[in-house]
């Protein structure tokens, strides 16, 4: 599928003979994938290394495309409905699973979706939250916008709960942001904020019965496993990359090649990013992270919140998962600025940011002089 949409994104460049100008976003991605490519030279396992340059193509030629199509304010609301959608889907597979009993890993009674890692799927639905909450408020009152609207609602409260069942303990942490968006967003109406809190208990009242008993005891050891600083065995894994890190300073171990080293992924996607690629990667990470925190603090006050808690969850999630080389850390990153450069001018995305006042209005489409010329 993904090469399907590659083929009709080069096919569509070639028939209107333009593509839309790259970002300093995207010149920093590239740059920080072809010091990942180089890397090649010096690696301590060649294998991996080849198996995340292939990764690090395709995660390229998908920012270029959300890129170049994701144009405009409405196209871009379409591109957040796909990701909840999307994660509906992880819901469903993971209630699904629990309905059958097939638990994701035996000895901890904990569930997930099927072939997903369960605190993947507990991140994913948890960075779902502010986009849904910002699709339920955007919604236009027509048939299709009250239909969304109420899937967007239902979202919230069935992915707590899915998160709950995976008993990933990082989203207990990674949530709090989405919550002082919520009860600290200005814009949105008192009345409607404890509308949707009133609706996400009612709705957890109903499912915590449900909640297995094997999930509630290892949600419970969250406060002991912080107080021992093991963190899941966390805590050894990150000081076994960083003494590799000590011996590879400035060019790392190579892309893909910290397991080899330590024996397991470093979970913890700075660390990982460090002890493979040295300290230039990880300065190159840092400054497409900073991108990204820069576009959200220039969006108008309201969305600027919103993206602030969604970027400040992602940071939360990744530092006990490696998601450098996972497609949704990118589609995150490129989501924040493409909010930043959407094809809306100023006085359209003031009033896209009141829940209100949003009708689902258009905007401008992205001027020639940010459109390169290819024939």
């Amino acid at each position: 599928m993904g090469m399907a949409l590659a083929g009709l994104w080069l096919a569509t460049i070639v028939i209107e003979g333009k593509f839309r100008k790259p970002h300093l976003f995207h010149v920093l991605v590239l740059a920080f994938f072809l010091w990942n490519f180089v890397s090649v030279f010096w690696t301590a396992d060649i294998e991996n290394t080849m198996q995340r340059i292939k990764t690090y193509v395709q995660i390229f030629l998908l920012t270029l495309i959300y890129w170049d199509i994701f144009q405009k304010q409405n196209d871009l609301n379409a591109g957040f409905q796909a990701y909840v959608f999307g994660a509906y889907v992880l819901i469903i597979s993971t209630v699904y699973n629990y309905l059958l009993g097939n638990v994701a890993v035996k000895y901890e009674g904990r569930y997930s979706a099927t072939g997903v890692n369960a605190n993947d799927v507990a991140l994913i639905l948890v960075l779902g939250l502010p986009i849904a909450v910002h699709l339920f408020f955007a919604a236009s009152r027509s048939t299709v916008g009250i239909i969304l609207r109420l899937i967007n609602l239902l979202y919230v409260p069935l992915s707590i709960y899915s998160i709950v069942l995976t008993g990933s303990r990082t989203p207990l942490i990674a949530i709090i942001p989405f919550g002082i968006f919520l009860l600290g967003a200005q814009q949105i109406k008192v009345e409607r904020k404890l509308l949707v809190l009133m609706i996400l208990l009612a709705c957890l009242l109903v499912l915590f019965p449900f909640i297995p008993p094997s999930v509630i005891q290892r949600l419970g050891t969250t406060g002991e496993s912080i107080g021992e600083g093991d963190l899941g065995g966390r805590l050894r894994l990150w000081g076994e990359a960083i003494a590799v890190l000590n011996q590879h300073v400035i060019l790392g171990v190579g892309s893909g090649a910290i397991t080899s080293k330590i024996g397991s992924a470093v979970h913890n996607t700075f660390i990982s990013i460090a002890a493979e690629t040295g300290v230039i990667g990880l300065l190159l990470f840092c400054s497409i992270a900073g991108i990204a925190v820069y576009q959200a603090m220039r969006l108008p006050k309201a969305t600027s919140r919103l993206w602030l808690a969604m970027i400040m969850t992602w940071v939360i999630g990744v530092s006990s998962l490696s998601w450098e080389f996972r497609k949704l850390t990118w589609i995150i990153l490129s989501f924040v600025v493409l909010e930043g450069n959407s094809g809306a001018s100023p006085e359209e995305q003031n009033a896209s940011s009141v829940p209100s006042e949003v009708v689902g209005s258009s905007h401008q489409q992205i001027g020639p002089e940010s459109q390169i010329k290819v024939m």
